[in-house]
């Protein structure tokens, strides 16, 4: 905000005791229409009865019951009439300005479509938040799991996750991070991708890995957009640890791993369709058997 607005003015405001100047200056505020806007929902909801003779007889009784008596200029009648009106206000402005969250579910999928026409496609057990409000000054998403971007040109769109940030001004690349995982691909255009020690710049067909207790690496792509937002997920070189991540956030499933060794390298693939063709097309390749212990739960054990 330009101005720093106290309840006091707003009261004034309310109760239409603003001089004209003060008036046309708050009209003239980038603010104003959003506080508008809230008075006039405000205006719409029954304020609880405020029993004023109640409330002073319990304040009159305190003071005469204290020893040491202290004279305090009252609350004005009129800011007692706008309390409830003020806090309704206050509390409506932190609700509009809370972020935007969207989730995905098991094995769900789901297209976003921000405020300046740039595109996210949030892949399964994934979930971006991002300001409206202040979306023309600061294109920033906060990510968690795996999406893809198709970003519109301007100002500069950042994509921040626990794991690493991607800053871009318009193109098209994924970024899938998980816990201890960060992988960026970009599929036209020029992004770059930073860690806490690492950057790359990445243009189209390049990629970009960070995991935990390895180095960063670089590797090239050749599909025109992720594979999974057409029913399969893609691997290229990673550890089994992330892809086994990947079919329990499909499939809703438990995979107990803990006998196999899960730093192992996977290159391939698998269907978002059939479990078990899944499973089996991850699994058989590595001589890892898998066994049904409970109807969504999975035991790995080498062969």
């Amino acid at each position: 905000m330009d101005k720093n607005y106290d309840d006091i003015f707003l009261a004034q405001w309310l109760n239409n005791e603003l001089t004209s100047k003060e008036l046309e200056e708050f009209k003239s505020s980038p603010d104003f229409l959003l506080y508008q806007k809230i008075a006039d929902k405000s205006a719409e909801l029954e304020a609880p009865e405020f029993n004023k003779e109640a409330v002073f007889s319990s304040i009159q009784s305190k003071i005469n019951n204290t020893k040491e008596t202290k004279v305090r200029k009252l609350i004005p009648n009129w800011a007692v009439g706008f309390a409830a009106s003020i806090a309704l206000l206050f509390g409506m402005f932190f609700f509009l300005n809370q972020p935007t969250t969207i989730a995905t579910k098991y094995g769900e999928q789901v297209v976003v479509s921000l405020p300046d026409n740039s595109e996210v496609v949030l892949n399964s057990k994934s979930t971006i938040s991002y300001s409206e409000k202040n979306w023309k000054k600061n294109r920033e998403i906060k990510l968690e799991g795996e999406a893809y971007f198709k970003v519109a040109k301007g100002s500069d769109f950042t994509v921040k996750t626990n794991e690493g940030t991607v800053t871009v001004l318009g193109t098209q690349f994924n970024v899938n991070t998980r816990e201890n995982f960060f992988d960026v691909q970009c599929f036209e255009g020029k992004v770059q991708a930073q860690t806490e020690k690492h950057q790359s710049i990445l243009t189209q067909g390049k990629a970009f890995r960070k995991t935990k207790n390895s180095l960063p690496e670089n590797y090239n792509i050749i599909a025109e957009e992720p594979t999974w937002k057409q029913g399969e997920s893609s691997f290229n070189n990673t550890s089994l640890k992330y892809v086994i991540i990947a079919l329990q956030n499909q499939y809703d499933i438990k995979i107990d791993a803990s006998k196999i060794d899960v730093n192992e390298k996977f290159t391939g693939s698998f269907t978002h369709k059939n479990l078990q063709i899944a499973l089996q097309t991850v699994f058989v390749p590595m001589k890892i058997d898998t066994t049904f212990t409970e109807e969504k739960s999975v035991s790995l054990v080498k062969q």
